[in-house]
């Protein structure tokens, strides 16, 4: 399933048998659930989605924590690195919980674009820090999106 938004297609499926849902066009093996793909255009339709119909994806226990805690980031709401940490049971590991933000497969599914620097500005998405690359205004997108200040 392709999604095109205004900042580029997302895609959404199963390869080798695991979900994954990245910005791009990328081939699927499968298709996702019909409600989780009735979630996604929901969101796109500037729709609130509480929580998307999806698993958490395998990885060490700490990363599994702060994407538990980063699901738990209310639609339209931002919290920094260092309270998703704090969140996720270890208020230290601040860049810790941002390396699990770079991993995580499941943007959207699991909202990174939720999380923030201290100083309240975009700091990095999807491994980027370019103030002006495509990554930050993804995810400038999708906070906006959830403000309702702008449409798909």
């Amino acid at each position: 399933m392709i999604i095109e938004t205004k900042v580029g297609p997302i895609s959404l499926g199963y390869f080798d048998g695991e979900l994954f849902c990245d910005f791009g066009r990328h081939v699927s093996e499968k298709e996702p659930t019909k409600k989780l793909a009735q979630q996604f255009a929901d969101y796109f339709d500037g729709k609130l989605v509480e929580k998307f119909d999806a698993p958490i994806p395998d990885s060490t226990p700490f990363t599994q924590k702060c994407w538990v805690a980063c699901r738990a980031i209310p639609y339209g709401e931002t919290i920094t690195y260092a309270e998703l940490a704090k969140h996720a049971g270890s208020p230290k590991a601040m860049r810790a919980a941002g390396q699990a933000m770079r991993k995580n497969p499941l943007t959207l599914i699991t909202p990174c674009h939720r999380v923030i620097s201290g100083t309240g500005h975009l700091h990095g998405y999807s491994g980027s820090t370019d103030l002006e690359g495509m990554e930050l205004k993804r995810k400038q997108y999708l906070l906006d999106l959830e403000k309702g200040i702008m449409k798909s």
